[in-house]
């Protein structure tokens, strides 16, 4: 994927003996850089403005993960089971300061985020002045403003904390409206509560404007208006604004969300790759958004994963059936580590004699069951219970072979919840935590619920117990060392 640099063209100041050929060299630019002068490219500048750094790697600082050796007599575990362990590794998993920069760590996702919010502001900049069809200025601009609000939305819930009463104070990020204009600018964090709020009046812009007629192909690769109306659904009920996400859930699935739900019958295959394949097939209409993304989260013989009795523990069941989700198989690489077929590696060549480059994956960014459980979630806390059982069991019913929820006091007794409500709560949050295993969903959920962590680290990697609190501080990823070095306040700890 093509990344464009705008730049003006500086004007050369050439001397009158210069030959016609060296006047033809200097009149180009230097390099790639793309200059913006036209709505077909400014097109082309948002459909690459969309982060290429992945947070699929904030699974480690969940349940989802454990030390993945074998234990001794008395359970302790000695080893990690073969994986490889990094110190980015051990750092993410004990929610200490990550101090590599590159993929799958909160640096590399903070640069590669920016860098695709800078590429919208330069669109943004200019493109109301530009000739060319009125009607694809205006789609531009809409993909332009809801790219630039979702960018802004992950990493304020990445580097601040989640969205409460505490809004108004608690440091968010910096929420960049301009194109860089100087060397080394100087910027401030925005709270929670003014990036949320600059967040919604870039998404309900940009939703306004977004016509999918001007895509081509699968439209998968952007925001389209069903990409949009998800992402408004997440966006209103991590804010717990919970009419909203009611109401853009509610567009988004109209009167058939069961199509929005993966089949797993259909995903048999010959093996992990053609399994993952149809996992992330864009044709799919589970898969609302899909975006290429640098990482090596997919090589699951690095870091901290889930073993067999974890990935067992992870789809347990009130029904005492096999879940679908683990049809396809739970597969591993020579470890002790399990995972499902979900992420497909692929690797971008520098060039194609080079044996060098960057790992990579489809994300599936935004899913159909994901918008489905959110509408749960919206009508559970508006006080209609029946609804929201009723959206949990569209899911239900393909991952049960059959089943369904429907008697609330086994419920309460199978999670020793305190009331109805407790239970389909966390209800909820167990079926979020099996469909977005290796989407990174689970940390935002974490957060938002308060939910406490422990790990334990393997002997062979120094041992101990690390508890992340209900309210721990470090819930705030802690923002990159060079972002402070220029001024940013750090979180506090």
């Amino acid at each position: 994927m093509k990344n464009y640099k705008i730049i003006p063209y500086i004007l050369l100041l050439l001397l009158v003996t210069i030959s016609a050929s060296c006047e033809k060299y200097l009149d180009e630019a230097p390099d790639d850089r793309l200059e913006l002068d036209s709505v077909e490219k400014a097109a082309k500048i948002v459909a690459d403005a969309y982060s290429q750094g992945s947070y699929a790697f904030t699974d480690a600082y969940t349940d989802l993960v454990g030390p993945t050796g074998n234990p001794d007599g008395d359970g302790v575990i000695q080893t990690t089971g073969g994986n490889t362990i990094r110190l980015q590794d051990t750092q993410i998993y004990t929610w200490d300061k990550v101090t590599a920069i590159f993929q799958d760590t909160p640096t590399y996702f903070w640069d590669q985020t920016y860098e695709a919010i800078a590429q919208t502001n330069e669109v943004l900049a200019v493109i109301d002045n530009l000739e060319g069809d009125q009607d694809l200025k205006s789609a531009v601009k809409g993909e332009a403003l809801v790219s630039r609000a979702y960018n802004h939305f992950m990493l304020v819930n990445m580097f601040g904390m989640h969205y409460d009463q505490n809004a108004s104070t608690n440091l968010g990020v910096p929420y960049v409206l301009e194109p860089e204009t100087e060397f080394l600018p100087s910027y401030k964090r925005n709270t929670v509560a003014e990036v949320y709020d600059l967040v919604e009046k870039d998404l309900l812009a940009g939703l306004a404007l977004i016509d999918d007629n001007f895509f081509t192909g699968t439209k998968k690769y952007h925001f389209t208006k069903k990409a949009a109306q998800a992402f408004a659904s997440r966006f209103y009920l991590w804010k717990k604004d919970y009419a909203n996400c009611k109401k853009y859930s509610d567009l988004f699935l109209g009167g058939t969300p069961e199509v929005y739900v993966k089949d797993y019958s259909l995903l048999t295959g010959s093996g992990y790759n053609n399994i993952a394949d149809k996992y992330g097939n864009p044709e799919d209409d589970s898969n609302v958004m899909v975006v290429q993304k640098f990482s090596t989260f997919q090589r699951r013989n690095i870091g901290y994963r889930a073993n067999i009795t974890d990935i067992n523990n992870i789809f347990s069941n009130i029904f005492g059936v096999a879940d679908a989700r683990t049809s396809t198989g739970i597969w591993n690489v020579g470890t002790d580590s399990r995972h499902l077929s979900r992420l497909r590696e692929y690797f971008f060549r520098e060039n194609l004699s080079s044996n060098s480059g960057l790992a990579y994956h489809i994300s599936q960014e935004l899913k159909g069951e994901e918008v489905i459980l959110n509408r749960a979630e919206a009508n559970l806390f508006l006080g209609d219970q029946a609804s929201a059982l009723a959206d949990i069991n569209i899911i239900a019913n393909n991952r049960y072979a059959g089943n369904q929820y429907t008697d609330l006091a086994a419920l309460v007794t199978f999670y020793t919840a305190s009331n109805e409500t407790d239970a389909i709560t966390q209800l909820l949050l167990d079926e979020r935590k099996k469909e977005f295993v290796d989407h990174g969903l689970r940390w935002f959920d974490i957060k938002r619920f308060n939910i406490p962590v422990t790990h334990i680290l393997p002997v062979s990697e120094g041992g101990g117990t690390f508890e992340l609190t209900a309210n721990d501080l470090r819930k705030a990823i802690q923002i990159p060392d060079d972002a402070l070095s220029f001024g940013l306040t750090p979180n506090p700890r």
